[in-house]
């Protein structure tokens, strides 16, 4: 397991400036989201992988400012405008083979979406296969009024793609979901590869991790049973916390979980 953060923690500072960032803050393990498709360039994934190749730093995964428009892109009943889509996320999964990056993060389609569930779920491995040419693998979220936040999305999900399935845990949305996130993990099980990880207390819902009452000790003790060997990747909103500081200090209290 490693600990890494993502760009997002920064929104709406410049998502190059937000890398840098980070790396200044001690961050190797990166998540970037690009704020508008220019960011999907060749030219401009190639200069954040310059970057982050410079400080010894990796860029792991790839989260798409398209996440809230996936349900009209590709999940609506007007397969002419999922056809464009996939144009759209072609550049995206280009991008992320440029930056290194192994995962793209879909959010996927709304929980009162017109498609069945299982064409809904076609959908997201056809978009799935074409990360696959390449070499990306494609993420499903569990965010809040998506259908992914629903369990039974989720293992409808492992049922039909068998090993194409492949989720992101983002223990904030299962709170704001009414879930627990230790039963959405249990529920994702060996197909969880990424985390979004943040802590929370009674008001609160999203908190630089060591700030609030998740019980990390019990997360990262499932996940060493589920033989978990991805990131946990700090995001926040930028009124969750002060400084830059806060957010390693938040790195240095889960590394010491580890040991």
């Amino acid at each position: 397991m490693y600990v890494g953060a993502s760009t997002a923690n920064f929104y709406p500072m410049l998502t190059e400036e937000s890398l840098d960032l980070l790396i200044k803050e001690g961050f190797e393990n990166l998540e970037v989201f690009i704020n508008t498709q220019s960011e999907a360039s060749p030219e401009f994934a190639a200069e954040l992988r310059k970057r982050a190749d410079r400080a010894g730093a990796r860029i792991r995964s790839l989260h798409s400012y398209l996440s809230g428009t996936e349900p009209y892109l590709l999940f609506s009943a007007y397969h002419r405008r999922f056809q464009d889509g996939l144009l759209l996320y072609r550049e995206i999964f280009q991008a992320a083979k440029v930056m290194g990056a192994a995962f793209v993060i879909l959010h996927g389609d709304r929980r009162e979406g017109v498609l069945s569930v299982e064409e809904s779920i076609a959908r997201f491995e056809t978009v799935y296969d074409l990360g696959q040419e390449y070499g990306v693998t494609l993420l499903q979220e569990n965010v809040v009024h998506f259908r992914a936040s629903d369990q039974e999305y989720i293992r409808a999900m492992k049922r039909q793609l068998g090993s194409k399935a492949h989720f992101v845990l983002d223990l904030k949305q299962s709170l704001r979901s009414g879930d627990s996130p230790m039963e959405m993990l249990r529920c994702m099980g060996r197909s969880v590869a990424h985390i979004h990880i943040s802590d929370h207390d009674d008001s609160r819902d999203c908190l630089v991790p060591g700030q609030g009452k998740t019980d990390f000790r019990e997360l990262i003790q499932e996940l060493n049973r589920l033989e978990y060997d991805g990131g946990l990747i700090l995001e926040l909103y930028r009124n969750n916390f002060q400084t830059a500081q806060e957010l390693s200090d938040g790195k240095q209290f889960l590394l010491r979980l580890f040991n």
